[in-house]
């Protein structure tokens, strides 16, 4: 292969994933985009919960919904074929915290003030009155939803909810004091959509930045899923998708009443091995770069035949095609022989966390890393055979940046705690004893003023946090160990670890 080909395709592996993910991008964001079979889920109305690892999909997801036409692009056509009756819907954002949408929704210092001030026993009236804003702003033209809103609110409360909903001194009080009057107004609201056969859905997002503490925030999101608990299987046409981080889910500090009863109403992002290839291919595929779309080709089966007008390229379904790919653009092992592992397996395995799962932006990151690090080392080139692209070398030393920046992300923005705890960890060795791990975990360890943010008042409740986010995991003789997308980032060693390039 020439040199100045392989660069190319190189310089197009190393943009394959941006610095804050996709989803955060709306001019790359069809062509990034790759639907999944499990988000034909979504079109399922009594599924209203979607969670899923940071980095695992559901801020993208959320932009193709309130963005690019809803469940168009989400679905197959053989999908569609077997949801009959989904009828014309549309997508609201419910909630979100940053971007243009954010401005409808109160900021989190407000949040803050009506749980510290006004001490709500449950936050229906919130979550209801933010409901009834998006339906005034949106359907506010509507004779029918104008002389509901005219019958059950005051008038300086509709104008409130429609024209400053951001600010809940204007309509909070009397939303809570009156609750029949706008649970009346939905219920009238939700029989004029079914008139018109038309499916209202209210999205969900970065929930976790609605408020600035900690605790205060599962005061929130319990609030939230009980709004929709209790009101899923009354409404009939107004609806909702809610996107929670796992961890938050799962914490014990949700409490939720009915969490046992959620099964039905929920589903996990969960990303497989070959579903993880497929979205690095489409990616590759829709660079924009003949000789990388060749490239691509020349494996049977890697592409679909037709080029989708909005998604573009998209990938095909044979694993073996995959395989092959892999061994293509690696080589078939990481080493000389099948010592270190198949290459195909390799990155999945390097990249999953504590409970086996991988974020498909760690994933593609990986290469994305391993591509700029080949384009900086011109010698790395000349060792390449055949088609090869990356050196497994370069993908192993990628894991320690990866790990890095998965940290990072962790400790920059709502795990902000765990930056005190890296100091206490740095250059320690795994694997390590449950005690000694736990005398890391003490909440004294930390500043006063700090100890009010970690997510635990106990070391084992914070450890409990820990093993939930997949941070760390127990082994089988309870031992605690880090998964290697969190052991560099952490500055810890192992034993006898691979040695990384420089």
């Amino acid at each position: 292969m020439e040199t100045e080909k392989r660069y190319q395709m190189l310089e197009g592996i190393s943009r394959c994933v941006s610095a804050d993910g996709a989803g955060e991008n709306e001019d790359n964001l069809l062509p990034n985009f790759l639907p999944i079979r499990d988000y034909s889920r979504l079109a399922d109305k009594r599924i209203f919960l979607i969670t899923g690892g940071r980095g695992s999909g559901k801020t993208e997801l959320f932009r193709i919904l309130t963005s690019c036409g809803g469940l168009d692009h989400v679905m197959s056509q053989k999908d569609r074929r077997r949801h009959t009756n989904l009828g014309e819907s549309v997508f609201f954002v419910g909630y979100a915290a940053r971007g243009p949408e954010a401005k409808a929704f109160p900021t989190s210092n407000v949040c803050d003030d009506l749980l510290k001030n006004e001490k709500p026993d449950h936050l229906g009236s919130f979550w209801g009155g933010l409901l009834c804003s998006v339906i005034l702003r949106e359907y506010g033209g509507e004779d029918r939803i104008r002389r509901l809103a005219d019958q059950y609110f005051a008038p300086s409360v509709k104008e409130g909810l429609q024209k400053s909903s951001s600010e809940i001194s204007k309509w909070w009080k009397a939303l809570d004091s009156e609750k029949e009057k706008w649970e009346s107004f939905l219920d009238k609201a939700d029989s004029f959509f079914k008139e018109k056969d038309l499916c209202v859905f209210l999205v969900y997002d970065e929930l976790d930045r609605i408020c600035g503490n900690y605790e205060d925030l599962f005061v929130f999101i319990r609030g939230l899923l009980d709004f929709w608990y209790r009101h899923n299987s009354r409404y009939t046409n107004l609806k909702a998708k809610i996107f929670l981080r796992s961890d938050l889910y799962n914490a014990k500090a949700l409490r939720f009443v009915d969490a046992s009863k959620m099964g039905a109403y929920r589903f996990e992002l969960n990303w497989n091995k070959m579903a993880l290839y497929q979205l690095l291919v489409k990616r590759l595929a829709n660079m924009g770069i003949e000789d990388l779309v060749s490239y691509l080709k020349d494996v049977p089966e890697l592409l679909q035949t037709e080029k989708n007008q909005a998604l573009g390229y998209l990938p095909g379904d044979s694993e073996k095609a995959f395989e092959a790919f892999a061994a293509k653009m690696i080589g078939k092992y990481m080493g000389s022989n099948a010592k270190r592992g198949e290459s195909y397996n390799w990155v999945p395995n390097h990249t999953q966390d504590g409970n086996g799962e991988v974020a498909p932006r760690a994933f593609l990151k990986c290469f994305a890393f391993a591509a700029e690090d080949m384009l900086s080392h011109e010698d790395d080139i000349s060792k390449l055979e055949a088609d090869q692209l990356l050196l497994p070398t370069r993908l192993q030393g990628a894991i320690a940046r990866v790990s890095g920046d998965r940290v990072k992300e962790l400790t920059e923005e709502e795990y902000q705690w765990m930056q005190n705890l890296i100091t206490r960890l740095n250059k320690k060795t795994m694997l390590m004893g449950l005690e000694e791990f736990l005398s890391y975990l003490t909440p004294e360890n930390w500043p006063e003023e700090e100890r009010k943010n970690l997510p635990g008042k106990t070391n084992m409740e914070i450890l409990d946090v820990l093993l939930t986010l997949g941070v760390v995991m127990k082994t089988t003789d309870g031992r605690i160990n880090v998964p290697e997308i969190y052991l560099h980032g952490f500055g810890l060693k192992r034993k006898g670890g691979i040695k990384r390039p420089k």
